[in-house]
């Protein structure tokens, strides 16, 4: 019976197959610029095919996400052997050109980066849709709304052009930002509420704090992250349970800092914060590697204390950081959080997963094409073969871009070898800087006077990180002629050698100082991030008293001071530290420094002298990143003179303050002590201190809020505070990289007067940096 079966099934089956439509034919018609083989490369269907309705359905959904059409039509028509499937097609335009009509608040460049960000740029010559510049206005209203513009406008207009070709006009109308007037909170805050307001990163009150850095602009899109920063900051604070509702706006009226009456928002935020809790018991679970006490004093939460989210991360961070130091690249850190809400304490328990030892397998550097590799590669402190230690790694890096030879062009590449992961592959991209730099100049500055000057110097004569210098300098108040050459890795050492043949006349507030000498000096590494160097400096000097018009000199002067002559020999060790990532345009990091220059009579000195000197910077991002950062510098420098074996000391060797490199707002050298006939004659010992508060404005400019404080006395008196002359004001700095220098405007208010004429209001031009 199954045999006939079978039998009687192969007999039908012919027919059955004839029975079936298949695909005879496939048109297209309508079609332009697209071909007929990109349409068919589209479809799933093949002439010859059986008719599967079902198949075209879907085949006509692909055809349409392409974007290429503007209308398809799919028609079935009889053929002779089966079904002709016709395709008619609407091409879209092709865009010649888009242009944005923007304001002043958003560029064109901030819209194509944003569309870039989001892979929605129109290209030129690609396929009009308006379904993409729907999604382009989307993405331009976004980021109109992150800079607060919530009553902009945008329009888009297409205008044909030749063969199915259409130009993209994009307009935008900004309107006025809208401000946060005021934020409040309702309920029982138990915190301070500038705190509070402070936690939040957008959508801050109007104060000219705020207005400066555009942090007070309202942010509809941000208001959900400030909800989260306001809770975040409870539980920082030991209130775990803290809620924050949904906020509601209110419009106000209030005066602006320009003192303009203008319409705002007042931004209310419901908060419970709950109770407040205490630190319970503290473990620390999978530490193998690292002993347990050692980790336990790395928690900066202790049992009993207020509990802090923000201390757990800060102690999660340094527990990761001392594994990932030691090689531990892989190493997570989890703190498992235990609320008792009973008894208001957080057990928590540190478990450490430290994963395996990782080593540095490769190291590749890429971009230096004059600079050798030997040069960049050893700043690195570790080699090929050694442990992988993240801080090691960090400050190799910042050697590197020390050197001033070369920056990088982005982050490293950090990768682990695809057959080995414990074996870490780098590769550091790397852009040299300039290397020769040859000047002619003329201008004014309070140190040189009106001036003109020729120098050529090269940072990296010959490819391995030589610097050669040369200098001719001709102004009112400075006259220098100098050649300078250095070594930084004698003998492939990591010791540095060079010398500095100089001729130097320098005119202080009532005399002129002339030298000519020569440096030697050498340095090296000693630890990390710390150097020693020495220097050796001879030098004959001549002190004749100022042939200025401006100062009429009593006739004593003439007598005592001029045409005195010395012989300097000196020596100066001096050790420091620096972790500052630039030295032309610093962002972050920290600088010590100690020196002490020994003058004796060896070799023919005349003069028998100590002068030591202690200095600190500190450079700190406070908002943004890369270029864009706000950054907070600090500056101090303590210096006395002595002398030695009743030796005189020469009036210049003293401290003479005031000007652009020390407290700004004062003319140079003007700040010291004074004798009986008002002519500043140096102090025995100083001490300054600058504070600037650095805003990017926009490429290579910056402004500047300043601080400048300090004074100069002598060896009997002592610095007092009342006694301390002071600047504040504001500075716009412009970077020229070409010249590695920057050019200043600077507009100051002194606290006193040192000549009754003298005004409390300064403002000067000056070339370099003051710190």
């Amino acid at each position: 019976m199954k045999k006939v079966a079978l039998v009687l099934l192969l007999l039908a089956a012919p027919g059955l197959l004839a029975a079936q439509e298949i695909v005879e034919k496939i048109e297209i018609v309508g079609n332009d610029r697209v071909t007929p083989e990109t349409i068919i490369y589209y479809l799933s269907v093949r002439q010859g095919d059986p008719y599967n309705a079902e198949q075209l359905r879907r085949d006509f959904r692909v055809l349409w996400s392409t974007g290429f059409f503007a209308d398809i039509k799919f028609d079935e028509l009889p053929g002779e052997r089966g079904r002709i499937v016709r395709i008619t097609v609407q091409e879209n335009p092709v865009v010649r050109a888009v242009t944005y009509k923007t304001g002043k608040k958003v560029k064109e460049n901030d819209i194509v980066n944003k569309l870039k960000e989001k892979d929605q740029a129109i290209l030129p010559y690609s396929y009009y849709s308006p379904h993409k510049v729907q999604r382009i206005k989307d993405t331009i209203t976004e980021l109109l709304y992150e800079k607060g513009l919530l009553s902009s406008k945008i329009e888009t207009e297409t205008v044909r052009q030749g063969k199915n070709e259409v130009d993209v006009l994009i307009r935008i109308d900004e309107g006025p930002k809208v401000r946060v007037g005021d934020v409040v909170f309702e309920g029982a805050t138990k915190v301070q509420v500038s705190s509070l307001k402070w936690s939040m990163k957008d959508n801050r009150p109007h104060t000219l704090f705020n207005w400066i850095a555009g942090k007070d602009v309202y942010k509809e899109n941000k208001i959900s992250e400030s909800a989260d920063a306001l809770k975040k900051k409870y539980q920082e604070m030991g209130y775990m349970e803290a809620a924050v509702g949904e906020p509601r706006t209110e419009e106000i009226e209030k005066r602006s800092v320009t003192f303009k009456s203008q319409k705002m928002i007042r931004l209310v935020f419901p908060v419970t914060p709950g109770y407040l809790y205490r630190t319970g018991e503290i473990k620390i679970e999978g530490s193998k590697s690292v002993n347990l006490k050692a980790v336990r004093g790395l928690v900066k939460i202790k049992p009993g204390e207020i509990y802090s989210t923000k201390a757990r991360e800060k102690s999660v961070d340094d527990i990761s950081e001392v594994f990932r130091d030691g090689g531990f690249v892989y190493c997570q850190v989890i703190p498992i959080e235990n609320l008792d809400p009973v008894r208001k304490i957080v057990n928590v328990t540190f478990n450490i997963m430290e994963g395996e030892i990782t080593f540095l397998n490769r190291l590749e550097f890429r971009g230096n094409n004059y600079t050798k590799d030997k040069v960049i590669r050893r700043e690195m402190i570790m080699r090929e073969g050694d442990r992988f230690g993240m801080s090691a790694f960090k400050n190799s890096i910042l050697r590197i871009k020390q050197l001033g030879l070369v920056d990088l062009e982005k982050d490293p590449d950090i990768k682990p070898d695809p057959d080995d992961p414990t074996k870490m592959n780098v590769t550091v991209n790397v852009k040299e800087m300039q290397r020769n730099n040859i000047q002619f100049t003329a201008g004014y500055s309070g140190y040189e006077g009106t001036f003109v000057a020729f120098s050529y110097s090269t940072v990296n004569f010959l490819g391995a990180g030589e610097t050669l210098e040369l200098g001719v300098q001709q102004g009112k108040l400075t006259k220098s002629y100098s050649f300078g050459f250095s070594e930084p890795y004698l003998f492939d050492k990591p010791i540095t050698a060079g010398f500095n043949v100089y001729k130097r006349d320098i005119h202080y507030p009532w005399f002129w100082r002339k030298g000519a000498g020569i440096d030697l000096s050498t340095g090296m590494r000693l630890f990390g991030m710390w150097r020693a160097n020495l220097t050796y400096t001879f030098e004959k000097v001549q002190m004749t008293v100022s042939d200025s018009p401006e100062f009429t000199l009593p006739t004593s002067y003439y007598q005592l001071y001029s045409n005195q002559k010395y012989d300097m020999s000196s020596v100066t060790p001096m050790l420091w530290r620096s972790t500052i990532d630039s030295p032309l345009t610093p962002t972050r990091g920290t600088m010590y420094s100690a020196s002490l220059k020994y003058s004796f009579p060896f070799l023919g000195g005349d003069v028998f002298l100590l002068k030591p000197m202690l200095e600190f910077t500190r450079y700190q991002p406070l908002f943004g990143r890369g270029a864009k950062a706000h950054v907070l510098g600090v500056h101090a420098q303590v210096m006395f003179i002595k002398a030695l074996r009743d030796s005189p000391i020469p009036y210049w060797e003293k401290f003479f303050l005031g000007g652009e490199r020390s407290i700004r707002g004062y003319e140079v050298y003007t700040v010291g002590p004074l004798d009986a006939n008002g002519y500043n004659i140096g102090g025995d010992k100083s001490v300054l201190f600058n504070a600037e508060y650095i805003i990017p404005v926009g490429g290579p400019l910056y402004a500047i809020f300043f601080y400048d404080v300090g004074n100069a006395v002598a060896y009997g008196q002592k610095l007092r505070l009342p006694d301390m002359y002071s600047s504040l004001g504001i500075e716009a700095r412009l970077f020229i990289p070409a010249l590695r220098v920057p050019f200043r405007l600077i507009f100051a208010y002194n606290n006193k007067k040192i000549y009754a004429s003298d005004s409390e209001f300064t403002f000067r031009f000056a070339v370099g940096t003051t710190f």
